[in-house]
């Protein structure tokens, strides 16, 4: 691990990321599939104001992750977000926080099921083989992977840039079809659902609101990273924030709310676009924006499993790999988590729920143990980006608590009684087998501890640089 923090202070000597490449880094990993994926359920709740529902949810979200952001603007951490775990948690959470990585595979059976269900707009024939077809684009996607990330990631820039002239599109021909006077508070579709819906679709929209914290990976190559990063982040959820709102607007202004709600957003792209712009906006938009999510999901879930695999938090047959180094036991679970749920008819909404309670479970807990870091150390909070008073960082960390706790209650009413108690189980789950890991002895604790010392010696040098 020193050899690598090393080799990345080298690469990142000169520095060359400041504020602006931060933010569109941000802004880049957060706005995507989510938007197309969770809108028409956002609408769906609580109607035309999901434009003010969307404004909280990226308020709430930058709470949720609060620690992060605050940690950011505390230490000088080269290792990223794994050196910020190292730093705050104890070890038992470690666990929990790597093996929940797992469950990543959750996702990509959303992302694979999004893409059909756009792609059906355009092919209506397509959705009789839903499932098939599903399969068939997990499996083309995971075989990519043997290919190497080089290949795919040129692919992934074009998809990259196809998606955001796609979402300016869309907002600048249907922002003048909207229709205004029936999208103001006080119309009749205006919090459809009450508080409650409001609330839910708050929850639901945070699935799209996620990765303004992103930046944090890239601190080995920022400019003054205990400044640049917090700005960066707090300016990417401003913008995002904007971007989404805009979208919101034409989401739910266009057509009657009752025949948006709970659809995807080709329904309205369907009726501000002539039919080859729809078809190309559905194909290179919608497709490619969950796409890149799904083989962005996939690229990035490999190595930390394989990491949380050699420290003994999983299996060691997990480990196995080809003779080209391909983990292919890993890969293989990781496929089987994202095929079943196509077969077991987990809704969209369901499956958003069953990835989000857990990682805002883990986040209220990080959030709460950054009572005692700045205890632990009082001369990088009080030289650190926010300089706030103790009262105010208190009031800060309440809030982020309650925004985690808010989206764990409201996601969990969205569950049928069964799942509920799945959701639990799993996350008790969690606890109990890295508690019994840890107990038997599997984990390598040596490399926790090298790991959290090398933070801590970070972050007592960026406090002394001060």
């Amino acid at each position: 691990m020193k050899q690598k923090l090393q080799s990345q202070e080298a690469a990142g000597a000169k520095k060359q990321l400041g504020v602006a490449e931060l933010t569109c880094y941000g802004i880049g990993n957060c706005i995507g599939s989510g938007i197309f994926v969770s809108m028409g359920s956002g609408i769906g709740f609580t109607g035309h104001s999901i434009t003010p529902a969307l404004m909280a949810a990226c308020l709430v979200v930058l709470f949720a992750y609060a620690y992060k952001t605050l940690m950011a603007g505390m230490f000088v951490l080269p290792g990223g977000n794994y050196s910020q775990c190292a730093l705050l948690q104890p070890p038992l959470l470690v666990g929990v926080s790597a093996i929940s990585t797992i469950f990543t595979g959750l996702a990509f059976a959303m992302y694979a099921l999004s893409i059909v269900e756009y792609a059906s707009t355009v092919f209506p024939g397509l959705a009789a083989y839903g499932k098939l077809i599903a399969v068939a684009i997990l499996t083309l996607f995971f075989l990519t992977t043997l290919l190497g990330g080089k290949f795919m990631g040129k692919f992934n820039l074009i998809m990259v840039a196809v998606l955001i002239v796609s979402l300016l599109v869309y907002v600048a021909v249907g922002l003048p079809q909207v229709d205004f006077a029936t999208a103001v508070p006080g119309s009749a579709d205006y919090f459809t659902g009450g508080p409650v819906g409001f609330i839910m679709a708050i929850a639901m929209m945070s699935f799209a609101c996620q990765g303004a914290t992103m930046p944090i990976a890239m601190t080995a190559d920022a400019r003054d990273p205990k400044h640049s990063l917090p700005k960066a982040i707090l300016i990417a959820s401003f913008v995002v924030m904007i971007v989404y709102c805009l979208i919101g607007i034409v989401s739910a202004g266009v057509l009657p709310v009752e025949e948006v709600a709970g659809q995807n957003l080709g329904v309205v792209a369907k009726e501000i676009f002539p039919y080859g712009v729809f078809v190309i906006f559905i194909l290179g938009g919608a497709c490619f924006a969950i796409a890149t999510s799904l083989y962005g999901a996939i690229a990035s879930v490999q190595h930390p499993l394989m990491a949380t695999t050699l420290d003994g938090w999983l299996p060691a047959v997990l480990g196995k790999k080809t003779k080209g180094g391909y983990p292919w036991v890993m890969m293989g679970l990781l496929y089987l988590i994202a095929v079943v749920p196509v077969f077991i008819d987990i809704g969209l909404q369901d499956l958003i729920s069953l990835m989000m309670i857990p990682t805002m479970v883990i986040n209220l807990i990080n959030n709460a143990l950054m009572f005692r870091l700045i205890k632990k150390y009082p001369d990088a909070w009080r030289s650190g980006f926010f300089r706030m008073p103790r009262a105010a960082f208190y009031i800060t960390i309440i809030l982020a608590i309650l925004c985690d706790l808010l989206i764990c209650v409201a996601l969990l009413t969205t569950l049928k009684s069964g799942d509920q108690y799945f959701i639990l189980a799993m996350i008790a789950g969690l606890f109990v087998y890295s508690g019994y890991r840890l107990k038997v002895g599997k984990v390598n604790l040596s490399d926790i501890e090298r790991i959290r010392a090398e933070a801590e010696a970070a972050a007592q040098a960026s406090a002394g640089r001060e």
